[in-house]
Formats: C-alpha cells, structure tokens, sequence
C-alpha cells in the first residue's frame, strides 16, 4: 500500500512540473525562464546574469526593466541568441539571453561563487589522516 501512495504522489509531482528546474532553460512555446542575479549596466550598457548555471556570467539583453530590476534575484523569460561573431565559440561565451519579461524575486542578490563550493563531507574526508 505505501508503494501505491508513493507511486501516486511521484506521478502527480511529474505532472504538475514540479521536477523541473527553473534555473534550466524549459522551453514552453520557444520561451525559456532563468534565475539569477542580474548586474550592470557596465560601461558598453550590457547586462549580465550569474546563477550556479552561469557563473561566469551570460549577457542579458532586453528593455528598460532591465535597469529597475539590477542588483536583483530576477526571474528572466525569453529566448537565447547566438552572439555576432560568436562562431567557434561555445558555452555562455556563444550566447545572449534576449528577456522579453523581467521579474524581481528579491530585492538583493548575492553573486554565487565562481568555483563550486567544497561539500562539509568531502571537507571531514580531507582532514581525516590517511
């Protein structure tokens, strides 16, 4: 019986959507969603957006709500673009993402790292003598 329940609640979570990662690009009629914490404008008035996705940074394009929502956690749909000049290039280096809407989900935003951070248990294995 605790098998069927299980089985139930796994297929009512897939088919709500709620295994889907928002920081992942999921298509929905060729609009993607990101997550991340957006900055600028910089110098050249470009945008750029860091998640533990994009650590490096992705360019962000799009209208003035840009600039309301910078400094922010913001919730980004719209569509990738390959960047001019971008060929033999691959990655975030390759593309922008082109927001067609802009939504603030926190006023402050710390940028993640730009390394992945080392987990506590792989910090006690290190320490433990060999």
């Amino acid at each position: 019986m605790k098998i069927a329940g299980l089985a139930t609640v796994v297929v009512i979570a897939m088919g709500t959507g709620a295994a889907q990662d928002p920081i992942n690009p999921a298509s929905s009629q060729g609009h993607t969603t990101v997550i991340g914490c957006l900055s600028g404008p910089d110098g050249d008035n470009q945008y750029t957006l860091t998640s533990m996705q994009h650590r490096t940074g992705v360019a962000v394009t799009g209208g003035d709500e840009l600039k309301d929502a910078s400094g922010s956690k913001v919730k980004l749909t719209g569509s990738w673009e390959a960047l001019p000049g971008s060929e033999g290039k691959t990655g975030d280096a390759a593309k922008r993402f082109k927001a067609s809407d802009v939504s603030v989900m926190d006023e402050k935003c710390p940028a993640p790292q730009a390394v992945t951070p080392v987990s506590k248990k792989k910090q006690k294995q290190q320490q433990q003598p060999k």
